[in-house]
């Protein structure tokens, strides 16, 4: 740059004016000492350094031509460079400080880990848990029953937790006074119960036993059973459907013969209903209440049925209870059948039971059954085979007149109901051992046993007036709650939470609670 140059730029002048001035140097001829390299030339008098890009410029310069930065230190803008630079007397801790105190943190969070595992007790022990196998976990011998959960190599029984029983001291309401037609009662609910009639079904209240309305799409209903959330009303010739909360007409079964009796396997999905005149147990379908398949049985008329909950085994007889003054069948006959399986596919398993079979249990797992013979005061186990056949095993001796049997999924028992002996019986069905014998005042007309397993509700005859006795299974103790009249049946609600008790002769009821 010629001094000509050099002499425009002032030391007030702005950037811009060097950077003018510079390229107007820069066209104009370059003197010979321009030509060489800057490195290769020493500091010529009236040259100076740029202290920021270390240029050589014209001494005095204010603003250097190359960065256009101030030459004077003293004379920079006040703003801090993008990186610090470091202070001249700064020692090697004040700059490396920062990741010492990070690097001293993770070391000593890693020492004071091992110190605490070292100083752990019994750390230099020899582990007895990690060396010895666990014991196995026990476990049944047998498959558990529906209902039952294996714990600690036993099944038990797990009560579901909507249902219970009668308390101890029940309220009784009634008599309530019904039509002399009335052939069967249930109640639907705590407050409602119906009664069938001629004309159709009678809804009454628990309270006051008062009509509240009549389902005359149901005429001339004989019994009425309990299928989960409907109400198989039984008739001459068809089964009707009644929605037990709106007591609605839902659907009629045509069978085109009366119907004996109804039994429910655990599921709920089928039900067996017995045609004793059609000598035929018809298998319904209970979620679209339709016949599916009918499974004839000869010549015999088969009454009482029995259902495991798989719905694979199953039992039917001919026995029949007598009425007052009637003379006790000697004879019997037992079939055990398969419903899952059409009627064209059934073995043909006849067992002969002579002494009235008045009634039939399966063991819910379906390997044993159970039949009560009325004439013959006994109890006869029925085993299945592998071959598909029935063997029977040895009787076990009951009471006089055992009329019913009823099963207790807790602990595995059964309850048989005698009615000239005033008793009831509660047998082991593992060990088929008598467990404990209750005896009552008046004959044993009826029975039933609360949803829960915990107790038996027992409807008793007798000379002045009937009565109604509760029975703890547990404890085995027994109450007996008078009625002022006799009832033959022993209806439960759905929750075990109520009974109706029911006399066929004096066409009454009670309702308790």
């Amino acid at each position: 740059m010629d001094h000509e140059t050099r002499s425009d730029i002032e030391p007030g002048s702005s950037a811009a004016d060097a950077r003018e001035a510079l390229h107007a140097a820069e066209a104009s001829p370059l003197p010979a000492q321009w030509s060489e390299p800057p490195s290769s030339r020493s500091p010529a008098a009236g040259e100076a350094s740029c202290p920021v890009c270390l240029e050589r410029i014209a001494a005095g310069v204010a603003l250097c031509p190359e960065c256009g930065e101030p030459t004077d230190g003293s004379k920079r803008p006040p703003r801090a460079p993008s990186v610090p630079d470091a202070p001249q007397d700064a020692s090697w801790l004040s700059l490396h400080w920062r990741p010492l105190v990070t690097i001293g943190a993770i070391l000593g969070l890693i020492s004071t880990g091992g110190a605490l595992r070292y100083l752990a007790p019994h750390r230099f022990s020899p582990s007895r848990a990690a060396s010895a196998v666990p014991p196995p976990a026990p476990v049944c011998g047998a498959p558990c029953w529906s209902g039952e959960s294996c714990q600690l190599g036993r099944c038990v029984w797990q009560r579901p937790n909507d249902v219970g029983h009668l308390v101890d001291a029940p309220s009784i309401a009634g008599p309530f006074s019904l039509p002399k037609d009335a052939a069967d009662a249930l109640p639907l609910d705590r407050d409602r119960f119906v009664v069938a009639l001629s004309s159709g079904l009678e809804v009454r209240s628990s309270r006051t036993g008062e009509a509240l309305s009549l389902v005359t799409e149901a005429p001339h209903v004989r019994r009425l059973h309990r299928v989960g959330e409907v109400v198989y009303a039984t008739s001459p010739s068809r089964i009707y459907v009644i929605d037990a909360a709106t007591t609605r007409l839902l659907k009629t079964i045509e069978l085109g013969e009366a119907v004996g009796d109804i039994q429910v396997g655990a599921s709920g999905r089928r039900a067996l209903a017995s045609l004793p005149e059609a000598h035929a147990v018809a298998i319904l379908a209970t979620e679209y209440h339709a016949e599916i398949e009918r499974i004839q049985f000869g010549d015999d008329a088969v009454g009482p049925v029995a259902v495991d909950d798989s719905g694979t085994r199953a039992i039917t007889t001919t026995g029949q209870l007598p009425l007052s003054g009637q003379r006790e069948p000697s004879g019997g006959v037992a079939y055990p059948f398969d419903p899952s399986r059409l009627g064209s596919e059934q073995d043909r398993v006849r067992t002969s039971m002579v002494g009235n079979p008045a009634s039939a249990l399966m063991s819910p797992d379906g390997s044993v059954g159970f039949v009560a013979l009325r004439a013959e005061n006994t109890l006869v186990p029925l085993t299945w085979l592998p071959s598909g056949a029935v063997r029977q095993e040895a009787r076990i001796t009951t009471c006089r007149e055992p009329e019913q049997i009823e099963l207790v999924r807790s602990d595995r028992r059964a309850v048989v109901r005698c009615n000239e002996g005033r008793a009831i019986q509660v047998f082991d069905l593992s060990k088929r051992e008598l467990l404990r014998a209750v005896t009552f005042p008046g004959r044993a007309l009826d029975m039933a046993v609360a949803p829960d397993g915990a107790q038996a509700v027992v409807a008793l005859g007798g000379d002045g007036g009937g009565s109604v006795a509760l029975v703890d299974l547990k404890s085995y103790a027994a109450k007996v709650h008078p009625l002022g009249g006799e009832p033959t049946r022993i209806r439960l609600a759905p929750d075990g939470g109520s009974a109706l008790a029911l006399g066929d002769r004096a066409k009454v009821a009670w309702v308790m609670q």
